[in-house]
């Protein structure tokens, strides 16, 4: 196989030849002595001591360099990443360190175990304690210190006979246990805090004998006179919670997992309940527990179904009545939606008649939720809590770009702790602990600022754990506790965390600092193991554990506070002391997200608007849409783009049902005259009743007279004659849209040619003076032809009587023959 390679020893300026050979030799002895049954000989005792003379010179050398450093390089700007677990072969982790708070002639103890990573069998497995030999004595090189290389070298290794382990033999995932020891005298380097850990050497048939394991933590040493430090421990109740397009809680077998034992939200709890009476402090958002509250209840989809109580309307057919719906929910004058109670909401099953199968991880969703809200409630009542912003908005980002939708958050908040008689103070927190001087200043006055005290810089200098900032009452949180412990373990492991709480505790009574210390544990922190091993630190007297109202004053969180009453000078700190720059801002929730979820509640406030009975679309809808905004959706969990999606899908399952109300059209129509009647079909194929209008446009050849409210049955049709007129000869396209009974169009529309046969005015003048030209015509011609008719007669008969001889001979002769 080939030979792994050890961990390769840190560069350290000015080792000599001499002060290497005497480390070397050192190792040599204390190797073989545990395997030659050899106790401790006083070569070897020599060497060793030689060699802890060199490797102390060089750690000494590192720290002095390290306090040297300037300010602005040891202060971090963002906490430190979570280390991740040792890929070390010989992976060592560190269950307990006794005392946490030695004094310098304290011996320490390190218990922990030692794990094969490899698909080999280790031999002669040594694991040796080691510490530094300098202190560090501010918190600004501790933050730079956390995040040294697993490979530096930060000080001697304890070889004396009986300080360390041996583990004779280690197969391939096999773990042992072992104990190491510094003794007592070792840490004399002055209070302060110092690198402590362990080492582990070993070999294989391949690989020579080195360094293949290490752990290490900080450990604060305090000999003097110990005073206590006031704390306040903050545990949040956060988590993202999605919804399904259609208002359902996503993800049920999630759910069951956090909710259920072991599941980090029970184990939250269950951390509260063990502190008895110690005064944590809970950072709740109102979601995570109203989430709970819907999968307990059996996890009910988003219903357009009227709520218990809803009126019946005056008018189903809207004949007789105004045509008036429920109160329009996008009326600003309207209250804000309350909270849903899931019992309360009806659901609309999928299909009338067929009961909805029970879902075996719902179920076991809504088991696990059942547990986990009863001592939900019961902590509630037993520790102070501070109420975020429903969903856990980001609340910087939507104060700039929506921010209606913040107000929002926070009335919902409230609302719902109300009805879950939960007291509680509201809070402004973002997970980075940074938060923009536009949302500070535009929160209520009653309303606790809990920042990072890497986002506030007192102008005077130092970081206030406590005071006022734009007329609002803040805490600090450490950074440093929130960055957790070194690697190469899990910064948020109990013991690193612990380590961490008491160092920077140590490092503020070392420099007559007595501003109280806010611990906000790292979120991947597993409060089942780290709790109990945090609490430690309150009852041994270093930490005096306190609510954090106690901190920032019981009246501040009570009473509104007025201009000129801050702690820290009149009306507090300005807007400068708030550290918010342009990476904060490229931080936030893009403005498209926030976009998203607005344009989805624009879309359920226009569905629920047209429901003729009053339902819980909005409010259920507000609960699934502010957490979509919330700060796991940022750009930087890359996530913001999948939340996005969510609301986009969700605006188009509402988008649906607004075009199941549609209107049906003949293929054209025929006005034969300047005025008429069009006839056209509504169509409501939603399971509740509605009341919409239609909205008629053309070209101008054809208006529609304005029409009033309709109210459709559940899945009805309904024929709708529209009164027309003409206004010029042609075929014109008149489109006609389904509206609110405010003209909001829903989305269904149609379209066709209405053709027009209207003759104008200038026609029907030009056709009368024409009928007036015939008539008149034929009145002169009648005329003239009973005069000529007339004259005919009269000439006629004048010329029988100029010749009467004539006739009288022809009579003559008549009567002679």
């Amino acid at each position: 196989m080939p030979r792994r390679r050890p961990f390769p020893p840190a560069p350290v300026a000015g080792r000599t030849p001499l002060a290497s050979a005497a480390a070397v030799l050192a190792l040599l002895l204390a190797v073989l002595a545990p395997g030659l049954g050899v106790a401790g000989p006083a070569s070897a005792a020599s060497a060793a001591s030689a060699a802890q003379t060199t490797q102390a010179t060089q750690a000494t050398q590192a720290t002095q360099a390290a306090q040297a450093a300037p300010a602005t390089q040891a202060t971090p700007s963002a906490p430190a990443a979570p280390a991740r677990e040792s890929s070390s072969p010989l992976r060592l982790a560190i269950d307990e360190l006794t005392p946490s708070v030695p004094r310098a002639d304290e011996q320490v103890t390190v218990t922990g175990t030692v794990t094969n990573t490899t698909e080999e069998t280790w031999t002669t497995v040594n694991v040796h304690a080691f510490h530094s030999v300098a202190p560090i004595v501010d918190s600004a090189t501790l933050a730079s210190a956390a995040s040294a290389p697993e490979t530096d070298d930060l000080g001697p290794r304890v070889v004396d006979p009986g300080t360390f382990q041996t583990i004779p033999s280690l197969g391939p995932g096999e773990s042992a246990a072992f104990t190491a020891f510094i003794p007592a005298g070792r840490l004399a380097g002055g209070d302060g805090v110092y690198w402590a850990g362990v080492h582990a050497l070993g070999q294989t048939d391949s690989d020579a004998r080195d360094l293949y394991g290490r752990a290490r933590t900080f450990l604060p040493v305090l000999s003097g006179e110990r005073r206590q430090l006031d704390a306040a421990l903050v545990l949040p109740l956060r988590a993202p919670v999605r919804y399904t397009p259609g208002g359902r809680v996503a993800g049920p077998a999630r759910w069951a997992k956090l909710l259920g034992p072991g599941g980090r939200l029970r184990n939250l709890l269950e951390a509260g309940a063990a502190a008895g009476d110690r005064p944590v402090t809970w950072l709740l958002d109102p979601a995570v527990p109203h989430a709970a509250m819907k999968l307990a209840a059996g996890n009910p989809r988003a219903s357009l179904a009227p709520l218990p109580g809803a009126e019946e309307p005056a008018d189903e057919e809207g004949d007789d009545g105004d045509g008036q719906g429920s109160e329009d929910p996008t009326d600003p004058g309207q209250p804000l939606p309350s909270p849903t109670q899931p019992t309360d909401v009806p659901s609309v099953p999928e299909e009338e008649g067929e009961p909805e199968e029970v879902d075996p991880e719902q179920a076991a969703a809504a088991a696990a939720a059942e547990g986990w809200l009863a001592l939900f409630r019961a902590e509630m009542a037993a520790h102070p809590v501070l109420s975020l912003p429903y969903g856990d908005v980001d609340a910087s980002a939507l104060q700039r770009h929506d921010p209606d939708l913040l107000v929002m958050a926070r009335a919902h908040a409230t609302s719902l702790l109300v009805t879950l008689g939960i007291d509680a103070t509201p809070v402004l927190a973002s997970p980075d602990g940074f938060l923009s001087p536009d949302v500070v200043s535009a929160s209520d006055p009653g309303t606790v600022v809990l920042l990072s005290d890497r986002a506030l810089q007192d102008p005077l200098g130092g970081t206030p754990s406590t005071g006022r900032v734009l007329d609002r009452t803040f805490a600090t949180t450490s950074s440093g506790v929130a960055a957790g412990g070194p690697g190469p373990e899990p910064a948020a492991g109990a013991v690193a965390v612990r380590q961490r709480v008491v160092s920077e505790a140590a490092l503020r009574l070392l420099a007559g600092d007595d501003s109280p210390l806010v611990i906000a544990p790292p979120p991947s922190w597993d409060p089942a193991t780290g709790s109990a091993v945090l609490y430690t630190q309150f009852d041994e007297g270093l930490l005096r554990l306190r609510p954090l109202s106690a901190l920032v004053g019981d009246d501040v969180l009570t009473e509104p506070q007025q201009a000129g009453d801050g702690v820290t000078g009149e009306g507090g700190l300005p807007a400068e002391a708030l550290v918010y720059g342009e990476p904060q801002v490229s931080a936030e929730l893009p403005g498209v997200s926030v976009a998203a979820a607005a344009q989805r509640l624009d879309a359920a406030r226009l569905l629920d608007g047209v429901l003729t009975r009053r339902s819980g679309l909005v409010a259920q809808l507000v609960e699934a849409v502010l957490p979509s905004t919330s700060y796991f959706g940022r750009r930087a969990g890359g996530q913001s783009a999948t939340w996005r999606k969510r609301n986009v899908r969700g605006t188009r399952w509402l988008e649906e049902r607004l075009g199941a109300i549609s209107v049906e059209t003949p293929l054209r129509a025929t006005l034969s005259s300047d005025h008429g009647t069009l006839g056209v079909t509504l169509v409501n194929d939603l399971d509740v009743s509605v009341t919409v209008r239609i909205a008629a446009s053309s070209q101008g050849g054809v208006l529609i007279e304005e029409q009033e409210p309709l109210t459709l049955r559940p899945r009805s049709r309904r024929l709708l004659r529209m009164s027309a007129t003409a206004t010029r000869q042609g075929t014109d396209e008149l489109t006609l849209r389904v509206t609110d009974v405010d003209g909001n169009p829903l989305g269904a529309s149609a379209t066709y040619p209405v053709r027009t046969s209207q003759v104008s005015g200038t026609v029907w003048v030009i056709m009368g003076i024409g009928a007036v030209l015939l008539f008149g015509t034929i009145g002169v011609r009648f005329v003239r032809g009973n005069r000529r008719t007339r004259l005919e007669q009269a000439e006629a008969e004048a010329r029988a009587a100029e010749e009467p001889g004539e006739s009288d001979q022809s009579e003559t002769e008549a009567a002679t023959r």
